[in-house]
C-alpha cells in the first residue's frame, strides 16, 4: 500500500514551543515526527505499537476557515494517521485515513466558541477526501492500551540474544500460545534462566515479535503468541 507520507509533507518548520515539550520522536527508525507537547507525543508512540497503523503525518495539511469573527483564517491539525486494509476483507470496512487534532480537554472546554469553525472546516475538509476528522483529549488518549505499551517501552532497547530468541519464538511457534511467566518455565529450569527468560518474553512483546492483547492489564499470566500480522516484527 502506498504512504501518504508519499503525498503529504509537514506544511510548517518545526519550531520550539516555549512552556511546552517539544521535539523529534523517531517513529519506527523510518523517519522522525514532530511534536509540541506531551499529549502530541504519547499519542505517536501509542501509534507506533499498533499494527494497523501504516503511516503517521505530523501537521500535513493547511485547512482556509472563517473564524467566529468572521475573518478568514488557516488551521493545521496535527497528524494524518493512515491504517491498514490488509485486514479488510469488505472493501466498506477499508479503515480510512484520520485528520487529528490533539487538545488537552480544559482547552477544549475553555475555547470551544473559537475552536469550532476550524474544527467543523477540518471535518468538510477531511469528508471530501474520504478521510475522518478526530479530536483526543487525555481522557480518550490514556486508556489501558496507553498505560501497556507505557509499560512495554522500558523494554524495547532490551538486548534479546539472538540465540534465546530463537528458542523461545520457535517453542512458543510450537505450542499456539502460552504466558509471560510459562515459556521461560517450560525451556529453563533453574530460577535465573527463567527470570532472565521472562525480561526477554517481555523485551519480545515490546519489539512485537510475540503478541498479546494490549487492551487488557499486562501480569505474568498474559496470554502471548507469535506474532504472525506485524511485517517488520522482526526487523526492529
Amino acid at each position: 500500500m502506498k504512504k501518504l507520507s508519499d503525498e503529504y509533507l509537514p506544511v510548517r518548520k518545526a519550531q520550539t514551543v516555549y512552556g511546552s515539550i517539544s521535539g523529534n520522536y523517531a517513529f519506527r527508525g523510518e523517519k522522525t515526527i514532530w511534536f509540541e507537547s506531551t499529549l502530541e507525543r504519547d499519542f505517536i508512540l501509542k501509534q507506533e505499537f499498533n499494527n494497523n497503523v501504516i503511516d503517521v503525518i505530523g501537521q500535513p495539511v493547511v485547512i482556509p476557515y472563517i473564524t467566529e469573527l468572521g475573518n478568514q483564517s488557516t488551521y493545521t491539525p496535527d497528524f494524518l494517521v493512515q491504517f491498514s486494509s490488509s485486514n479488510c476483507d469488505d472493501f466498506e470496512d477499508f479503515p480510512v485515513p484520520m485528520l487529528i487534532e490533539i487538545k488537552p480537554k480544559k482547552k477544549l472546554v475553555e475555547d470551544w466558541d473559537k475552536l469550532k469553525p476550524k474544527f467543523r472546516a477540518a471535518h468538510r475538509f477531511a469528508a471530501d477526501k474520504g478521510w475522518k476528522f478526530k479530536i483526543i483529549s487525555e481522557t480518550r488518549l490514556y486508556d489501558q492500551y496507553w498505560e501497556n505499551i507505557n509499560f512495554l517501552k522500558k523494554f524495547r532497547r532490551s538486548h534479546v540474544d539472538a540465540v534465546d530468541q530463537q528458542l523461545l519464538l520457535d517453542t512458543l511457534q510450537k505450542l499456539g500460545q502460552s504466558t509471560i511467566n510459562q515459556l521461560p518455565a517450560h525451556l529453563f529450569k533453574d530460577k535465573t534462566n527463567v527470570l532472565k527468560g521472562i525480561h526477554q518474553v517481555w523485551a519480545l512483546v515490546a519489539k512485537r515479535m510475540i503478541a498479546c492483547d494490549l487492551y487488557c492489564p499486562l501480569t505474568a499470566e498474559t496470554v502471548i503468541w507469535v506474532n504472525q500480522d506485524d511485517a517488520f516484527a522482526r526487523n526492529i
